[in-house]
């Protein structure tokens, strides 16, 4: 009895460190990058930077396939890469945003000098014959 509590206590504790030393799992890793895909997705990236977005959505099926393969390590990697990948769709998302809305400005302030221009030439005092 006590050499089987004993082989017991000893194959528990090889379990233990067995797996304290194998790689963490990808799922946080890919959880990460399809969080960041959806956030790009609805920050415009499809719209205004879909290279670096479908970019970011290919690696991360090939993260999942990874996973699924049992190589979390190499998943783990394609998703950081998916994330990252993702947030840069994400900030040349909201660049390309912001420049258009500049411009729109820029446009909308030029109409209006110009208006004012025509304004200032119609009251501009006409010379004595």
């Amino acid at each position: 009895m006590k050499t089987l509590i004993l082989t017991t206590v000893l194959a528990t504790c090889a379990i233990a460190l067995a797996s304290c030393g194998s790689t963490p799992s990808a799922a946080p890793s890919i959880a990460a990058g399809a969080a960041s895909v959806e956030a790009a997705r609805s920050a415009g990236a499809p719209e205004l930077d879909a290279v670096d977005l479908n970019e970011a959505r290919s690696k991360l099926e090939k993260a999942r396939a990874l996973a699924a393969a049992g190589d979390d390590r190499a998943a783990m990697r394609m998703a950081e890469q998916a994330d990252v990948d993702a947030q840069l769709a994400r900030a040349k998302a909201g660049t390309e945003r912001s420049r258009l809305a500049v411009a729109e400005l820029e446009t909308g302030l030029q109409t209006l000098r110009d208006e004012l221009n025509r304004a200032a030439a119609k009251q501009a005092p006409r010379p004595m014959p």
